[in-house]
């Protein structure tokens, strides 16, 4: 029987803490998430004020230079440079500035950027709402999916359909065994809307979530908003919290509109939609590439758990520049979803305290992280069961199973790991699973 684990979220409830099953010194040894919590040193969970606040201001700082450079470039330049420089140079290199703050915000709502709740939820409303995120609303939702992070049933970001379920999507007019993969062309089109539109199409309709992932019932398409205090993403008592949320999003949206009436449409155009919209592509590229991978499995809630729904995360390299701009979020995210509580600046070392204990159940990918999107879209596009890969990743069995329970969690893994398979991609989703 799994034992209970209290979740370090907002909403710190009860779910299958679970167990791994691993050989160290020659010996089979039961590792659950309190195990590796003793691993790592204690000031690795505590958060320093004043150290967030400083990577706040280390942002802002080169996201206003960057402002700067470009706006008396802008002055000087012939008018094709000009539009170079407007729509798409400055756009880009705002944009990981920017990112940066998104991800410190993130921080804000998970409790690691610093001790006092109170600091936090104002540093995180006011970056996340700057950047046309509600801020509580969206804090609320993710941490549901820190909760059950890739089960089918439950987690909200990014499930895949099962066989059947991807079958529906084309009606049944689709032959798994001699299925041919879309054209290039047609992948290209799908990663660009993915990346230009998933976000806000996210926040607003749920989509890619678990049918059971909402606290309440859903009452229908429209009742999946993260800006409708009274939807189904949330409970009564967090009615005002995303009230709030939505005072964020207007305030931002008028700051907007007398930058328009100032300085042109034009330049609000260049100089904040731009920007926000690889903002908005760097958001969706990250929380994707998190967990969707060939070699990462997916649960059914019969077989999750809390550890293993956790693991079932990837740590990439997007090179060094990303790395630094946006505080070691893609390459350091497997620690993050076991413990998301720690601090970014903690999480390398967090991470190398427990590595030797994770062994085959860390997953890291060194490869191109601009390819794994496409491998995503190629590769990852329904979900089944699949006994020999599950027992060749050597990670649901031990030679000494021979007890009943051992048996019996066998037979359950072999129908619920979910491992990814590769196929045409159906229509867009437009609203959440049921």
């Amino acid at each position: 029987m799994s034992k209970p684990y209290i979740t370090e979220t907002v909403h710190n409830e009860r779910v299958k803490g679970g167990h791994l099953e691993t050989c160290l010194d020659g010996k089979h040894t039961k590792i659950d998430i309190r195990m590796l919590r003793q691993e790592i040193p204690a000031h690795c969970f505590q958060p320093s004020t004043f150290r967030s606040i400083s990577f706040v201001i280390h942002d802002l700082c080169i996201y206003f230079i960057i402002l700067s450079i470009f706006i008396w470039l802008d002055k000087r330049v012939n008018y094709w440079f000009g539009v170079l420089i407007r729509l798409i140079v400055y756009p880009f290199l705002a944009s990981l500035p920017l990112t940066g703050l998104w991800v410190l915000a993130h921080e804000c709502g998970h409790g690691a950027f610093s001790a006092n709740s109170v600091v936090a939820n104002i540093f995180g409303f006011i970056l996340h709402s700057a950047l046309l995120a509600p801020y509580f609303a969206w804090r609320s939702s993710h941490a549901r999916h820190h909760q059950f992070a890739n089960n089918i049933s439950t987690d909200l970001n990014y499930v895949p359909p099962t066989k059947e379920e991807y079958k529906e999507l084309f009606r049944g007019k689709v032959d798994l065994d001699h299925m041919v993969e879309d054209a290039p062309i047609i992948i290209l089109f799908r990663i660009v809307t993915q990346q230009i539109v998933g976000w806000p199409w996210y926040l607003l309709t749920h989509i890619t979530a678990g049918p059971h992932s909402s606290p309440k019932p859903s009452r229908g398409w429209w009742d999946n908003s993260h800006f409708m205090a009274s939807s189904s993403l949330f409970r009564p008592n967090e009615f005002w919290a995303i009230v709030g949320s939505d005072v964020g999003i207007i305030a931002t949206c008028l700051a907007l509109y007398v930058g328009g009436e100032r300085f042109g449409t034009s330049t609000v155009l260049w100089v904040y939609v731009l920007p926000w919209m690889w903002v908005n592509h760097w958001i969706v590229m990250i929380t994707y590439l998190h967990h969707t991978s060939p070699s990462l499995p997916k649960y059914t809630p019969e077989s999750w758990t809390y550890i293993r729904g956790a693991l079932a995360t990837v740590d990439r390299d997007p090179g060094a520049v990303l790395k630094y701009m946006f505080h070691h979020i893609i390459d350091l995210h497997v620690i993050h979803h076991l413990f998301p509580r720690i601090p970014h600046y903690h999480a390398r070392e967090a991470t190398g305290a427990i590595k030797h204990l994770l062994g085959p159940y860390y997953h890291v990918d060194k490869g191109s992280y601009w390819r794994a999107l496409w491998i995503g879209f190629t590769q990852c596009q329904w979900v089944e069961a699949d006994p020999d890969k599950t027992l060749s990743a050597t990670l649901y069995s031990t030679p000494q199973a021979s007890d009943e329970n051992v048996k019996g969690s066998k037979a359950s893994n072999e129908t619920g790991v979910l491992w990814y398979r590769s196929g045409r991609m159906p229509r867009p989703a437009t609203v959440m699973h049921s």
